[in-house]
């Protein structure tokens, strides 16, 4: 156990409960944490509120405009694109695909990225070392850059366009929390709980932790921000998913010939996109605001 614990250093036992209490002070997170998990429930159950399958084909009612337009109509809100299928439906079904697949790439870099950036910044020797220099090549190359050349390696598709941003992107998570890892155990306090006995597990878990949530909820809220652009990128550039699949970045590619005769084929699914960074971005900052409010 440490010792002589100060309240000003370390989080109160119901660390979570506090939080929450911090959380509902602040209307514009609660706003955003609301829209996130309308957009986690849309991830999940979206295909349900589809009122049609993403790959059913309307003969003669290829190119309808969106219902709002004078020749559209209700039952296709969003119009169809040049195969007959309704664009709503798809968009609906894209939030599995586009969002889905960053949210993956996001919890798997999160924790095999944290494990492995705290274990390195906890340890010393040639090895680290060695991992650290190594980690330094990957931050001056863009991570798109990255995905693209892992990419090209592989077949075209969803899972390995996802493999190949988690590895582009994973080295960045490690790097940073391995920085943030060893500038805390440099703290003066932590020097001293160490000369007072306190163990090395202990000091981790109950003083390191805690202090990296604020960095680890930026880094992931990037991480997942730019998840969505790789993966609709990736895909837009036949490196990803391929036709038929309801992906965004598929779904503008598909479409992008008829931008000047029906834009909504390609405006709806990149108002989506938008839409989804917009929320992630939100609710990122607005749980930092929150955590730097009560860690002060």
């Amino acid at each position: 156990m440490l010792v002589n614990q100060d309240p000003e250093q370390f989080r109160e036992s119901a660390y979570l409960r506090q939080f929450w209490i911090e959380l509902r002070k602040d209307t514009f997170a609660l706003i955003s944490v609301n829209l996130f998990l309308l957009l986690i429930a849309l991830v999940f159950f979206g295909y349900f509120f589809a009122p049609y399958s993403a790959d059913l084909q309307f003969a003669g009612k290829e190119l309808m405009p969106p219902s709002w337009s004078d020749n559209g109509q209700i039952s296709h809100f969003f119009g169809t694109d040049d195969l007959g299928r309704d664009i709503f439906s798809r968009i609906l079904y894209g939030f599995y695909y586009t969002v889905g697949s960053a949210l993956v790439i996001t919890l798997a870099i999160g924790i095999l990225g944290g494990i492995i950036g705290v274990i390195a910044g906890t340890k010393k020797g040639g090895s680290i070392f060695i991992l650290s220099h190594l980690f330094d090549t990957f931050l001056f190359t863009p991570i798109l850059l990255i995905a693209i050349i892992i990419a090209t390696l592989m077949e075209p598709s969803l899972v390995n366009a996802m493999l190949a941003i988690f590895l582009a992107m994973l080295p960045h998570f490690i790097h940073k929390i391995y920085q943030m890892t060893q500038r805390e155990l440099k703290r003066e306090y932590v020097i001293t709980l160490r000369l007072e006995g306190a163990r090395k597990r202990d000091l981790i878990r109950e003083v390191v932790l805690p202090n990296l949530t604020v960095i680890a909820v930026k880094e992931l809220s990037h991480i997942f921000v730019i998840a969505v652009l790789d993966i609709s990128a990736l895909s837009f550039i036949s490196l990803g998913a391929t036709s038929p699949t309801p992906e965004w970045g598929a779904m503008i590619r598909d479409s992008l010939e008829l931008i000047y005769i029906a834009p909504w084929t390609v405006i709806l699914p990149g108002i989506a996109i938008i839409f989804t960074i917009l929320i992630i971005t939100m609710l990122g900052n607005s749980i930092v605001r929150v955590l730097e409010r009560y860690r002060y």
